[in-house]
């Protein structure tokens, strides 16, 4: 089974709580068991330089927002045997820390929409998108809106796991 994890943050690039340990642990623990799992992630501007020196550009393209297109670059990363790769768009994610401004709906609706552009540039096409908090809530409606009637989107299914209903 292929499963793409789509997330806000992940150890050990990015942590404000427990979110970013489950992101870090459970695909490898997927992979143990012969699950092909690959993660996706926001590149901020906090991630260590030891990090993004090692990142790899795949692909970019525009990516529609409302009226208006955005670029979207998408970066790739092995470490400790995961594949993660990173949103890259510096007006929504080159900020200090993950959350609290005023346009994070805006933030993570390009998130949600640079996921499902992303698959056919990074030559993934997962039989599972697992969706983790509000921030990548989005995805499931826009896939089944505008992706899951295209080949080779349509027989993906979508999960969303809720890690802590206080946050949200």
């Amino acid at each position: 089974m292929k499963v793409l994890f789509a997330a806000s943050e992940a150890v050990p690039f990015v942590k404000t709580g427990g979110l970013a340990d489950v992101i870090g642990s459970l695909p490898k623990a997927l992979v143990k068991q012969g699950a092909d799992v690959r993660v996706i992630l926001p590149k901020y501007e906090d991630i260590p330089a030891k990090y993004v020196e090692r990142m790899e550009q795949v692909a970019s393209f525009d990516l529609q927002m409302g009226w208006r297109k955005q670029y979207c670059g998408i970066l790739k990363l092995v470490h400790e045997g995961i594949v993660f790769y990173f949103v890259d768009n510096e007006y929504y994610y080159r900020r200090r820390g993950c959350y609290g401004y005023g346009d994070d709906a805006e933030r993570y609706a390009f998130f949600c929409r640079a996921v499902l552009d992303a698959m056919p540039h990074i030559g993934f096409i997962p039989d599972l998108i697992h969706c983790h908090d509000w921030q990548t809530g989005m995805i499931p409606v826009l896939y089944r809106a505008h992706f899951s009637y295209q080949p080779p989107y349509a027989h993906i299914k979508t999960i969303i796991t809720i890690h802590n209903l206080k946050y949200q």
